[in-house]
């Protein structure tokens, strides 16, 4: 994994989701065109397994690559999302690859995805979908191009969870916590439970609520009252 620093992760994330946000489409699309070698990407959208719902797909080889995932219920995409890592694959070619993904590894070749990189979408523990980038060629996704690809996953993470907010507001607006005073609550009790910023905090409880299919509401009203605490459960974990 990459050796960059928290603050400079946590900076870039904002960065993207600044200049490409809200439209999730469009930030893939820059995730495509500032990685080296990168053909395309796809985005699935899920909250369990088999369940996947393709948001969004840049072109023909990574919407075939998705399809495939969903038909055959194996890939990259579907091992990221359980395992809650990336998952790497170099090229598919490769016996290691081929064994362990005999059905699906064959037919994205024929798509036209020689490399496939994996990387899950996910707030603390509550994950929400996986991002996949492929090459036509063999090739790595490494370094500076790893760091850059995980920030643009946490960035696409952001914006599906601000659409679950009235007018869809995005971290950093000046609307993030004035929705709702419970949420606002919610939010301070959350941040600390688990010593966190207030921005953090609320990136938790709406992706607690999004990974357990609960109104935003509700999961704020059982952490104002005391029924449910984040620093007693797998939520508290560095994301």
């Amino acid at each position: 994994m990459p050796s960059v620093s928290s603050a400079a992760h946590r900076t870039r994330v904002a960065q993207l989701v600044a200049a490409h946000g809200p439209d999730v489409g469009r930030l893939c699309d820059a995730c495509v065109a500032g990685l080296p070698g990168v053909g395309g990407a796809g985005l699935a959208v899920m909250t369990s397994l088999p369940a996947q719902h393709v948001r969004y797909a840049s072109d023909p080889v990574s919407a075939q690559v998705e399809e495939l995932q969903v038909v055959l219920g194996q890939g990259p995409c579907v091992e990221a999302f359980a395992q809650g890592t990336p998952v790497l694959a170099t090229d598919l070619t490769d016996g290691h690859w081929l064994s362990r993904w005999p059905a699906f590894a064959p037919a994205a070749l024929g798509a036209g995805a020689r490399a496939l990189f994996a990387l899950p979408l996910h707030a603390g523990t509550a994950r929400l979908g996986v991002i996949d980038l492929y090459r036509d060629g063999p090739g790595t996704l490494a370094g500076e191009d790893l760091a850059e690809a995980l920030a643009f996953a946490d960035a696409a993470t952001q914006l599906l969870l601000a659409e679950q907010l009235p007018g869809g507001s995005l971290p950093g607006s000046g609307r993030l916590f004035s929705h709702r005073a419970v949420v606002h609550q919610a939010t301070g009790m959350v941040s600390a439970q688990l010593g966190v910023p207030m921005d953090e905090a609320f990136l938790r409880l709406r992706a607690h609520a999004y990974a357990t299919e609960r109104h935003l509401d509700d999961v704020a009203g059982d952490v104002v009252a005391r029924r449910f605490r984040f620093d007693e459960t797998d939520d508290d974990a560095s994301w």
